[in-house]
């Protein structure tokens, strides 16, 4: 999937304009605000466009539960793969979580079973 795109010349315009936004003057930056929103909008675009989430590496393959996979590496996954229904800070933690060597502490074991239960998981 594509994601739409400024002209290069656009994009130029509308960072000179969100540069207003640091301005000392409260009607400038206000200015700068919705001229900046209008530059998207003839562009047919919107900030959803410009702005996106960063793109997020797959985790690496872990071992499946047969070859002796722990719980906590298999709640990790599962969470992994439902990061939608989780917070940033929790999709960091399940993410470290992956590549996790060695065991978790006690407050990383409660803090991802935690995260388990709220992605649907039953214990």
């Amino acid at each position: 999937m594509s994601r739409a795109q400024l002209e290069p010349a656009t994009a130029a315009r509308l960072a000179k304009i969100l540069g207003l936004l640091g301005s000392d003057h409260d009607g400038e930056r206000a200015a700068a605000g919705l001229k900046a929103d209008q530059l998207l909008r003839e562009s047919g675009l919107t900030w959803r466009d410009i702005i996106a989430p960063p793109i997020v590496p797959d985790p690496p393959r872990i071992r499946s539960w047969r070859a002796g996979e722990n719980d906590w590496q298999r709640m990790a996954r599962f969470c992994h793969a439902r990061q939608g229904k989780l917070s940033l800070r929790d999709r960091d933690f399940v993410r470290t979580m992956l590549y996790w060597r060695g065991s978790p502490t006690a407050k990383q074991q409660s803090w991802l079973i935690d995260l388990y239960m709220q992605c649907g998981g039953s214990r």
